[in-house]
């Protein structure tokens, strides 16, 4: 993962002959993305700074630590050498996703001329050490006088490594340098949402904050909660990663949110395409990389403060994040962080939403210590949410439901006010995670191990009788985890240079539910083995991975639910062991996956190309093969199919991308092949009407899981024409193909084509205003005519477009306080999204105008 731009600052120390004297300031900070010099005047900083921003954007840069202070007799005679022309630092290849920080201190030997005659590391990791001393021998300096003779002197130069990003320097005495983006780097169709950019969607969940990435869209329910879609393909086959550590949670249910706190996050990737050979099963469609800002590093206070607000739902929210890095115990840093929001029921362009008012609030706290070898850190995070579920999905007839399907807006809209209260039905979730995570490296390379321990906690309530009161499911899902990954150092050789390494993961997983029938009891074991090398030559790069994955996993099924799938055929007599108190399934699950990538420079700084051949595979889920029954977040019936087997996916992706200073743009092609994909779709019979579940608690559509053979393929890509200009243009979106290999039929769910383009002004600063950005934004989305309207309960809606209004600036000398007002539906647009549940009952939530306030503590 990466969690800040590389950069590099150091501080030499000069003396006329090869004792290695240390710098008066030795220790050196860094803030997230910056670079920092200690002990300089304020004002040969500052211009330093400007001049640093105006020439070059990737450099290395030098001053004497110590400033020209220097003892009488050593000041009469010699005065140390200053840098007059700057590097480019490369963050190398081998430590972009591990993520690597470190300092690297070269003794380099400076000539009268001022040009680097030699130089070799003292110290630092090794990974590091090729990309620091190619950058010394390009410094050249004004040379260190003696008695205003030039003369040969050696200088300590000393280089700070930290993951690329784009952050920018809060305060004066901090510079920016910006290294090589991965998304570039990497052979994937791969987009990084930046500090900046996660800002924008303060108040959003996950999904809805990735959705700002071509070819992502959001599936949703009928509560407050959302699911994201890469490329066609939805949360069950895509793998969500925070930290490091995969994220475990019930997936099942269409109004199962993602259970991340993005304000968490420092930054957020997002992998589109197979990723399975590096992250392992269910990564088919994508990875989702969130990553948390890394913990302060010099010594005092910091933060940030949020406040925003929402007019649809009436939804206030604040959030505040602290660093302490006490100065009296170098090395170590503490965080803690939380926010919340409350939302009443949410408004169509025509009425309320009865019962989607929603509660969240989230904490979290990490203790880090690093020193010269490594770091280690400790960390916990809460999530908690309490959402109500949409009173129209309740009917208690087939003949209700399908008049409801006919029907412009819910029967008895007009009964329902807006409240914060949350009525029954409605679901409260807990998710909790704690993390050890330990990296050291040195000589020898690049290690990082992680522990991790996640209580997912769900429960849903029903409208049961008066006197109830607790809940009618009950689910707790426990998993344990370890990741280790080890990166070996970087080797030349004749073909280029060679970057790699291997790793194993592993997890145990308990699920233990009380309530209805619906998902049985069940234990897994699961584990993993990868490795890959990258091979770096002037203008093209290969990658290589391999992965084989192993599961097993057993299933406790009540004799009710037992006896229910033998009476369908699903199972038989010996398909499990009878005990006492259940019938034990036991299961086991193979898989192996490969990729291949590569990248041509075709014209290096501007055009690349890159290919990707990966495959992937997915196990199937317990509810996939055992699920009898509907809950409040699932309302439709739903039946396992217990001879499901592995999902594989075989596919590519070609990416092209431009980067110029007048138009950046990127496009890619995909196609994907996937044997036995697990289809979830309505069961109608022979006639093609739906059939019904008729229950005590209501009549319910029936949906069925059934194994096909899938063929997906699509275009996504942006389009931002003079970034940088007064006036900017920004064009992003995609369409994809998902259909029955043999029928030919579009799968339903598929989201339709999409289009989002923006104006962006940034008007000259007003006043205390600065950096103002001005954004008038459109979105188009076609009708899904592909899916044919007999298959599925209701045909697609009509398309839509949808007009939004921002702006945002910042306030103050230092711009610490950033303002921001945005209009979403602007004109109160009546629409219904075709990849929502809601859609069979009612139109989305209408205008929303929401403002934030972001500090820089």
């Amino acid at each position: 993962m990466w969690d800040s731009p590389p950069t590099m600052c150091f501080g030499p120390t000069s003396s006329t002959d090869h004792a290695e004297r240390s710098p008066s300031t030795a220790s050196h900070a860094h803030a997230r993305g910056t670079a920092s010099l200690l002990g300089q005047p304020p004002i040969p900083f500052i211009l330093l700074w400007v001049l640093s921003g105006l020439l070059q954007p990737l450099t290395a840069f030098a001053v004497d630590p110590s400033g020209t202070r220097e003892s009488e007799e050593s000041a009469s005679e010699i005065t140390p050498p200053r840098l007059i022309k700057r590097a480019p630092l490369s963050y190398p290849e081998s430590a972009i996703e591990h993520g690597l920080h470190g300092d690297v201190s070269v003794l380099t030997e400076v000539d009268a001329s001022g040009r680097v005659t030699a130089a070799h590391v003292e110290s630092g990791p090794e990974v590091f050490h090729q990309s620091a001393l190619e950058a010394a021998f390009q410094l050249l300096f004004s040379p260190a006088l003696q008695n205003e003779t030039p003369v040969a002197t050696t200088t300590r130069v000393f280089f700070h490594f930290a993951p690329p990003g784009n952050e920018r320097a809060d305060r004066a005495e901090e510079i920016v340098i910006h290294g090589e983006n991965p998304d570039l780097e990497s052979t994937k169709a791969r987009t990084t949402l930046d500090e900046a950019a996660l800002d924008q969607s303060t108040g959003d969940d996950l999904a809805e904050t990735v959705s700002q990435v071509p070819g992502v869209r959001v599936a949703s329910g009928t509560a407050d909660a959302s699911k994201p879609i890469i490329r066609g393909l939805r949360e069950r086959r895509l793998l969500v990663l925070f930290d490091g550590v995969r994220h475990e949670s019930q997936k099942w249910g269409a109004n199962h949110a993602t259970e991340i706190d993005p304000f968490a996050a420092g930054a957020i990737s997002v992998v589109r395409g197979a990723a399975g050979a590096r992250f392992g099963p269910d990564a088919i469609g994508g990875v989702i990389l969130v990553a948390p800002p890394p913990l302060r590093s010099d010594p005092g206070v910091g933060g940030k403060a949020v406040l925003a607000y929402e007019s649809n739902g009436r939804r206030p929210y604040g959030a505040l994040r602290l660093d302490v890095a006490p100065e009296s115990v170098p090395g170590l840093s503490f965080r803690m962080e939380g926010n919340g929001s409350a939302g009443a029921n949410l408004r169509s362009p025509d009425y309320l939403l009865g019962n989607t008012a929603s509660n969240n609030w989230n904490f979290g706290t990490s203790l880090g210590y690093s020193w010269n070898g490594g770091q280690i850190r400790a960390s916990w995070s809460h999530y908690d949410f309490q959402g109500g579920v949409f009173y129209g999905v309740s009917n208690s007839t087939p003949a209700e439901f399908e008049a409801q399907l006919k029907a412009d807006r819910p029967v008895t809209a007009d009964l329902w006010s807006s409240t914060y209260a949350i009525d029954r039905a409605y679901q409260d979730v807990t998710h909790d995670t704690a993390r050890l995570r330990t990296d050291l490296f040195g000589d020898w390379g690049a290690l990082e191990v992680t522990y991790a321990f996640q209580l997912n906690h769900r429960m849903e309530f029903e409208q049961v009788r008066e006197g109830v009161t607790g809940p009618q499911y009950d689910f707790t899902l426990r998993t344990h985890s370890i990741d280790a990954l080890y990166r070996h150092n970087s080797h030349l050789t004749r073909l280029g240079e060679w970057t790699g390494g291997f790793g194993v993961q592993g997890s145990f997983q308990e699920n233990v539910y009380r309530g209805y029938s619906l998902i049985p009891n069940h234990r897994s074991f699961s584990g993993g083995i990868f490795a890959f090398e990258r091979l770096s030559l002037t203008r093209f790069d290969l990658e290589v991975g391999g992965r084989v994955d192993g599961m097993s996993r057993t299933a406790f099924l009540g004799e009710d639910d037992f006896n229910r799938h033998i009476r369908r055929g699903t199972l038989t007599e010996d398909s499990c062991v009878s005990s006492t108190f259940a019938n034990r399934c036991p299961a086991a699950y193979e898989t192996a996956s490969i990729t291949v990538g590569g990248i041509t420079h075709v014209v290096p700084g501007l055009f690349d190309l890159k290919l990707d051949l990966s495959t992937a595979s997915r196990f199937p889920n317990v509810d996939e093969l055992y699920l009898i029954g509907t809950a409040p977040t699932f309302p439709v019936y739903a039946l396992g199919y217990p001879d499901l087997g592995v999902e594989t996916a075989w596919g590519g992706s070609l990416t092209a991308g431009l980067r110029h200073a007048y138009v950046e743009a990127e496009v890619s092609g995909y196609g994907q092949w996937i044997d036995d994909y697990i289809y979830f779709s309505p069961d109608l019979s022979d006639a093609g009407e739906p059939r019904f579940d008729v229950t005590i608690r209501g009549t319910w559509p029936r949906f069925t899981y059934q194994p096909i053979d899938a063929v997906l393929y699509g275009l996504d890509g942006s389009l931002v024409v003079a970034p940088e200009a007064l006036v900017s243009i920004k064009v992003h979106g995609a369409l994809v193909r998902a259909q029955d290999s043999k029928s030919g039929q579009q799968l339903i769910g598929t989201p339709p084509d999409h289009l989002h383009s923006a104006i962006v002004a940034r008007p000259p600063s007003l006043g205390p205003f600065k950096d103002i950005e001005l954004t008038v934004s459109g979105d188009l989305v076609a009708r899904q005519s592909r899916v044919e309207a007999s298959a599925d309960f209701a045909p697609p809606p009509p398309g839509y477009a949808l007009l939004g209004l921002a702006a945002e600036t910042a306030l103050g000398a230092k711009k610490s306080v950033r303002v921001g007002a945005e209009a979403r539906n602007l004109l109160n647009t009546s629409y219904r999204e075709y990849t929502s549940l809601l859609r069979y009952y009612a139109d989305q939530p209408g205008r929303d105008i929401r403002i934030r306030i972001t500090t820089i503590l």
